[in-house]
């Protein structure tokens, strides 16, 4: 795992409470309210070194780690980010949490934004993890830990170099794999399949590769009734994550 500077209250919160491996908390001086004397508390209960630094201190800190723009709150904490685990580990995890599990693929998601945000919604829908690919995609990154508001602290995820064989390994596992295009003509809300699903959100720009789109079983689009051509990569990735949910929950 990455070690990094996470920031923002809630999420180092999220973090404290999950017993991540936290090595150093630091305050800039004057910061206040219930939710610094949380972060208090909970780092001296786990023995963690929380430190107050002046303005200038605090603001060289920020600089250093290219985090002065982010919304910091006064507080940044130096941990390693994020479950890492390898594929099949991530797989046999989510059958044994649930029978037909959701995982989410993200193919090329570049922007950390996008990242976070699908993290959060997917951990909020109780999907079981993320697979992301390697090549051209962003990392887990303090942003994306922050745009998750702490979910990337219980959903796992795993990165991928040879995109064949994870698909072979998610279709051995019994996955059904659905990817996302505009040009498919099944509409999004005829996901049906009672099973385990792995749902592919492609690359904000290009979106899923040629050669991916042919790896699975099941190309749906969500329909625009509007002006705009496309949805931002993290918002039709939370309209399909729902609606495999409430297909879920009709065959329960």
């Amino acid at each position: 795992m990455n070690e990094l500077y996470i920031y923002g209250r809630k999420p180092i919160i999220a973090a404290l409470r999950s017993g991540a491996a936290i090595s150093k908390i630091y305050i800039t001086f004057g910061a206040k309210g219930d939710e610094i004397d949380l972060i208090y508390t909970l780092a001296k209960r786990a023995k963690i070194s929380v430190t107050q630094y002046d303005n200038n201190k605090f603001n060289n800190l920020l600089r250093k780690n290219y985090l002065e723009k982010e919304n910091h709150q006064g507080v940044v904490a130096l941990r390693e980010i994020g479950q890492s685990l390898p594929l099949f580990q991530l797989l046999d995890e989510s059958l044994i949490e649930d029978e037909n599990p959701i995982v989410i693929v993200l193919d090329e998601i570049q922007d950390p934004h996008n990242l976070g945000s699908i993290a959060r919604t997917a951990e909020a829908a109780g999907v079981r993890g993320l697979i992301i690919t390697e090549s051209d995609s962003s990392p887990i990154t303090p942003t994306a830990y922050k745009v998750s508001a702490g979910a990337l602290e219980f959903l796992p995820y795993s990165i991928v170099k040879n995109v064949n064989q994870t698909f072979t390994t998610l279709k051995e596992k019994g996955f059904w794999i659905v990817a996302t295009d505009s040009n498919a003509t099944t509409n999004y809300t005829e996901i049906t399949k009672n099973q385990p699903i792995a749902l592919i959100i492609g690359n904000e720009g290009k979106g899923i590769r040629p050669h991916i789109k042919k790896l699975s079983d099941q190309l749906v689009n969500i329909p625009l009734f509007g002006k705009t051509e496309s949805l931002n990569a993290s918002v039709a990735a939370g309209i399909i994550i729902f609606e495999i949910v409430k297909q879920k929950m009709k065959n329960i």
